[in-house]
């Protein structure tokens, strides 16, 4: 999210979010090519904290085809609940980058969640300074080397 007080024209895309479904391939639509936000209000998950961005993006999802997250399990740290996905008794909605970042073992499966597909842009909020500070100026340098290797 934007926030308010912050012009578009600050605004830096990096990438473009979608989010996808983690579970076994054994367990339910596990050994789906695609899975749709009302089928992902079925399956036991392990989610992040409501206080955090992605659940609520997650929990917005859900509501929009009228089903309600219940995690059996919740942790402010992803690679906590990918631990847990891990074992076969869980699933979790991850960002579809970080699934791609965690090197999926073959006990975890990664399935694009549809219907409504749901995309957030990612990008960072750059005050226009002139000059940049050098700290500032370095971390621009590199989103803009990195960003086109995120599209891919």
């Amino acid at each position: 999210m934007i926030p308010q007080n912050h012009p578009l024209d600050s605004l830096k895309t990096l990438y473009n979010e979608s989010y996808r479904l983690l579970t076994s391939p054994d367990a339910m639509f596990g050994d789906r090519d695609r899975v749709t936000w009302s089928e992902v209000g079925q399956v036991p998950l392990c989610l992040l904290t409501p206080d955090m961005q992605n659940r609520r993006i997650i929990d917005r999802a859900l509501r929009s085809v009228g089903a309600e997250a219940t995690p059996t399990l919740t942790s402010n740290s992803l690679l906590v609940l990918y631990t847990h996905v891990k074992t076969g008794r869980w699933a979790s909605v991850m960002p579809a980058k970080l699934a791609e970042t965690l090197g999926l073992a073959d006990a975890v499966r990664s399935i694009p969640i549809v219907d409504p597909i749901v995309n957030y842009s990612i990008g960072m909020v750059i005050p226009q300074r002139d000059p940049m500070t050098p700290l500032i100026a370095a971390l621009v340098q590199i989103a803009r080397e990195v960003a086109p290797t995120l599209e891919s």
